[in-house]
């Protein structure tokens, strides 16, 4: 198990996942969101190639309505 920050919580997840598979561990279901790894964007076309590490910090991004 590693330990995380996830939109400021920490999280403890098993070692070795990637981005979709922290989604699905997390249960996040809103559609049309970002995801930043230690203030980096991951594209959707990364996220089955980047491993979260041990004390990353991963921020979802909600987009945001208004004008």
């Amino acid at each position: 198990m590693i330990k995380v920050s996830v939109n400021g919580e920490m999280k403890e997840i098993e070692k070795n996942l990637n981005i979709k598979q922290l989604i699905e561990v997390l249960e996040y279901k809103q559609q049309g969101f970002a995801i930043a790894v230690n203030t980096t964007f991951v594209s959707i076309k990364k996220y089955e190639q980047t491993i979260v590490n041990d004390g990353d910090t991963i921020d979802i991004l909600a987009p945001v309505q208004g004008g």
